[in-house]
């Protein structure tokens, strides 16, 4: 493994941020990654999110073993809640955020600040992830590769990633932004603004983050709520950048939407609620202009709002096969 050497022999503060809510069999793990970072200067700070497990009382025994820990119990109020509370006390110059059943390679975060560090007018550095099913075991044995900086709408159009975590951020950036409470796929109301603010990002392909996928997670459970949610915040996407006019961007996500309603669409008859938002989302579909949109986009595009369960069922058939 090798890392480019940063220039600056004085280490920022990093401020990683651990929403916590029923992991206790977990977060030994995710915290001793963060504990291990071969980066130094971290204020870990777990958020307590009312866990009514054994978590509260892990979160107080890692605080006294390392004073680089600081420790928030608080009601419980989701993960969005979780994170702005993190936010608000946290002292660092730059933010990270680390889901508390996720696990992080142990140069994460000397990968992702060496060019924030090197180069003070990045604001942002992101990596990938590895996802790894629960009781596997994951592969910590990653290659780190060469770091790029690249501009957003390269970013958006070939390397982005909505989540939270895999990325460091420059404080700064969330003065005026938070997490909305209440919603799921928080990230996505969120991470495009702040990405698209920062105009240009650190990027490397290494695979930094080990995702956990388990069955009890927020992703993995279909409800109204997720679907609407979820059409509110793609549709503010497309919205966001048709108003800066981003056109490129525009177009890119408008797919997206368009492609999100093929993949809920089978939900239509299961929830009441979400039939409503559905047939709405069809009618809001209609309504976007596609002229700009390349001749593949208005392809995919016209395929997901006609013939949206064709289309889903190519994608899963297509996924399948690779």
């Amino acid at each position: 493994m090798q890392i480019v050497q940063i220039n600056n022999t004085e280490e920022p503060l990093v401020s990683v941020i651990i929403p916590i809510y029923r992991v206790e069999q977990y977060l030994y793990a995710c915290v001793d990654s963060i504990i291990n970072q071969t980066y130094k200067n971290l204020e870990i700070i777990l958020v307590d999110d009312g866990s009514p497990d054994s978590c509260p009382k892990i979160c107080d025994e890692y605080a006294k073993k390392d004073d680089r820990i600081n420790v928030l119990h608080k009601p419980n109020g989701g993960l969005s809640d979780a994170r702005n509370a993190g936010i608000k006390i946290a002292r660092g110059e730059y933010l990270c955020f680390v889901d508390s059943d996720d696990i992080i390679h142990n140069q994460m975060v000397e990968v992702l600040m060496t060019p924030l560090i090197n180069d003070k007018n990045l604001k942002i550095s992101s990596c990938q992830s590895e996802s790894f099913n629960d009781g596997e075991v994951y592969d910590a044995k990653q290659n780190i590769k060469s770091t790029e900086i690249i501009d957003y709408n390269l970013f958006f159009t070939k390397r982005f990633w909505t989540t939270a975590w895999c990325k460091i951020y420059k404080r700064e950036l969330f003065r005026s932004i938070r997490y909305p409470v209440g919603r799921i796929h928080e990230d996505e109301f969120t991470t495009y603004k702040i990405c698209y603010a920062a105009q240009k990002i650190a990027y490397t392909e290494s695979k930094l983050l080990f995702y956990r996928q388990r069955g009890g997670s927020i992703i993995n459970n279909i409800s109204a709520k997720r679907i609407i949610d979820l059409h509110d915040a793609l549709k503010g996407q497309v919205d966001f950048f048709l108003e800066q006019k981003e056109i490129k961007l525009y177009a890119k996500f408008l797919v997206n939407f368009a492609s999100a309603y093929s993949r809920y669409v089978q939900y239509k008859k299961t929830f009441e609620e979400s039939k409503k938002i559905l047939v709405l989302w069809k009618k809001e579909l209609k309504k976007y202009k596609i002229k700009s949109l390349s001749v593949e986009q208005k392809i995919k595009y016209i395929l997901y709002c006609r013939f949206p369960m064709v289309s889903y069922l190519m994608s899963k058939i297509h996924k399948k096969n690779q």
